[in-house]
């Protein structure tokens, strides 16, 4: 075998043992993520902590007013996440992964019945994308890249609508709503509903809330290793949320 023969045969086994390799970390390695489907559990200690007495010694009593009702995210009880569709370049070897945080905070103020936003009022939560982290740490550089958080670190949803809420179904029970609003995200500011599981327990409010988008709507390159994995044109994004009545 020639010396030219033996480089381009060199060359050639490198790249294939690279694709391997790659393709063994990415789709091998880690388990495929899947969709939550239901609102987090409440805890029932939460709800017996921030359980206070009324004025005349009612302990049933709850924070709050009857002119509107905010409720505070709890971080540590919460998540954000995206839901990206990954494949290796030419082979159909699907695979969905998650990066998600806890860095989440914000609150929501509703009318008294719960039914809408209250007037007067900003409802907003905002995410640190810097905290996203997935099984994979080659993964979250790409993903910290892809959303230039140097430049825009942070993800904010500012609600304007929320519909569907029935004030009737009785506490503990899940309900489906949507909540429309202004999502701020790479420098773009694009209007979205996002479709929302809620339950509610006495002071507290447990929340799924999904929403999927393309990367373009937002000016997002979508991320990928070298041109062996490449992402699907959208992604998904999944908040849970447990939030306190103040």
């Amino acid at each position: 075998m020639s010396v030219q023969r033996l480089l381009l045969f060199g060359g050639g086994g490198v790249i294939v043992l690279v694709a391997i390799v790659i393709a063994g970390w990415w789709f091998l390695i880690r388990d495929d993520a899947e969709l939550a489907t239901e609102p987090p559990e409440i805890p029932t200690e939460l709800i017996q902590a921030t359980t206070a007495p009324s004025a005349d010694g009612d302990p049933t009593a709850v924070p709050g007013d009857s002119d509107a009702l905010t409720f505070r995210v709890i971080p540590e009880q919460s998540e954000a996440a995206y839901f990206a569709g990954e494949k290796l370049a030419s082979l159909p070897l699907p695979s969905t992964a998650k990066g998600a945080t806890n860095n989440i905070e914000g609150t929501v103020s509703l009318a008294a019945d719960g039914t809408a936003l209250a007037t007067g009022e900003t409802s907003s939560f905002s995410v640190d994308l810097t905290g996203l982290t997935s099984d994979e740490g080659r993964r979250d550089s790409r993903v910290q890249d892809a959303l230039e958080t140097n430049q825009f670190p942070t993800a904010t949803f500012t609600l304007t609508v929320a519909t569907g809420y029935d004030p009737a179904v009785p506490d503990g029970e899940d309900q489906s709503i949507s909540l429309t609003g202004l999502l701020d995200l790479h420098g773009v500011q694009r209007e979205v509903t996002w479709d929302v599981l809620v339950r509610r327990e006495s002071n507290v409010i447990s929340a799924l809330a999904t929403v999927s988008f393309d990367y373009a709507d937002f000016n997002i390159d979508p991320p990928s290793i070298a041109g062996f994995v490449t992402v699907e044109d959208d992604v998904t994004l999944q908040v849970q949320l447990i939030a306190e009545l103040v």
